[in-house]
């Protein structure tokens, strides 16, 4: 395990641990490969003050003294019913360009998994893309399930380009390998308070809106294959219903929205109904170290009735041109759907001007009543750029059977996966 050398014609390459030095050069292979900046900021947040490890748990190749290959793992501890165990989920691998096909990939999978052999982490999990999963299946991954993204397009247009060349630009990240309108729906009003939690003030105004009427052009010219139009007239047909008239509003229940994510009140939803099924472990830990990821922001709606108790959440966040719906809480409480509807009635308000909005997995308990459709069914699945993703797991202890799994004993939103 280690040093091998390739033909005279390639470089000598090294599979090694990271070392604390690496760090400036694994960054800006990261931009190289990823076209994206990350800083230090980022990588400590994301690998060094992960509270699950104690180390920073990535292996690299190195060529003749320079950083050409990374395999990253993201630590997360996972929960099945009352046991918690630490889980790997490999991200952020990268080869240079120049150094591609050549075996690299592979040899860092087999490192990282001869290093962990030991059985702590106990798992690994992943969302692999098309063109890595073959690779991770090779390396011994079992596929457990396809696991759907909800799209809601808000822009026909912009919306249905966007999703047919890229996909949700981060769910694709969060693929290890990636080298990749009504005119009659105005007249229910949402509540929202708004709670700033970088200051200790509070303010007791409550803010009413309006939920927007969303008009859509159905006239989508320059498409050939048809499946814009299709798309534009489920949404312009559905939309017509309107957010506010799907919204069973409830007079005692109030939204009041968080501009930094209030860490133990998400715990303290979230203890309302722990899910059964494997998930990632939620505690004011988890919630405060996950949400401070210095490369998004994220915003926060907790539902309290009388003022007083929380009894739902949401957590969005605006990247770019969309809105990513990626917690809401509780889970497993039917009661509590019409309370997270309410949460989603005043995010969506908030961010008209998104051309889409995404929900990962189960995130949202009605998502076809707010004209979010899943990208493994007709009309999305029919894009040529595939979107959906596969979730594979590996175990790593011999006492675990996660590989045997089914999707169905899985429980994941947008928390579960990495989106650098």
């Amino acid at each position: 395990m280690g040093e091998s050398t390739s033909p005279a014609t390639q470089p000598s390459y090294t599979i090694r641990s990271f070392e604390p030095s690496d760090r400036d050069a694994l960054l800006s292979l990261y931009e190289t490969v990823f076209e994206k900046e990350r800083g230090a900021d980022w990588f400590r947040w994301k690998y060094a003050e992960n509270p699950y490890v104690d180390h920073v748990p990535i292996v690299v190749a190195e060529a003749d003294g320079e950083l050409v290959g990374c395999r990253a793992f993201f630590a997360l501890e996972m929960r099945v019913g009352d046991d918690c165990t630490v889980a790997f989920q490999p991200c952020d691998t990268m080869v240079h360009p120049e150094h591609r096909d050549r075996g690299l990939f592979s040899r860092m999978n087999e490192y990282a998994l001869e290093r962990y052999a030991d059985g702590s982490p106990s798992l690994c999990f992943n969302f692999p893309n098309e063109s890595a999963k073959p690779g991770n299946l090779k390396h011994g991954w079992k596929e457990i399930a396809t696991v759907p993204t909800y799209y809601r397009p808000q822009d026909p247009v912009e919306s249905v380009k966007k999703v047919a060349t890229d996909g949700d630009e981060d769910d694709i990240a969060a693929c290890d390998e990636t080298a990749a309108n009504s005119d009659t729906a105005a007249s229910a009003n949402t509540a929202v308070r708004n709670d700033t939690a970088v200051t200790s003030d509070r303010q007791d105004e409550w803010v009413y809106r309006d939920l927007p009427s969303e008009g859509v052009d159905s006239d989508l010219p320059g498409n050939d294959d048809g499946i814009a139009e299709v798309l534009s007239d489920i949404i312009t047909g559905s939309q017509l219903a309107g957010d506010t008239l799907v919204t069973q509003a409830d007079s005692e229940i109030a939204a009041i929205r968080f501009e930094t994510p209030p860490a133990k009140v998400l715990e303290t939803v979230y203890r309302r109904s722990i899910p059964d099924e494997i998930h990632t472990n939620r505690t004011a830990e988890f919630y405060r170290w996950r949400l401070e990821n210095p490369a998004r922001s994220y915003k926060t709606y907790v539902a309290t009735r009388d003022g007083e108790t929380p009894i739902a959440a949401l957590v969005c966040s605006r990247v770019d041109d969309h809105l990513r719906i990626v917690e809401t809480l509780p889970r497993a409480i039917t009661s509590a759907q019409g309370a997270i509807n309410q949460l989603l009635a005043a995010a969506l308000a908030d961010c008209p001007d998104r051309n889409y909005v995404t929900a990962f997995g189960e995130t949202l308990p009605t998502p076809i009543r707010y004209r979010f459709y899943p990208d493994t069914r007709f009309p999305l699945s029919t894009l040529e750029q595939p979107t959906a993703l596969t979730l594979l797991a590996r175990d790593l202890d011999r006492e675990t059977e996660f590989e045997e799994t089914t999707g169905d004993e899985w429980s994941l939103s947008g928390l579960d996966v990495d989106t650098s």
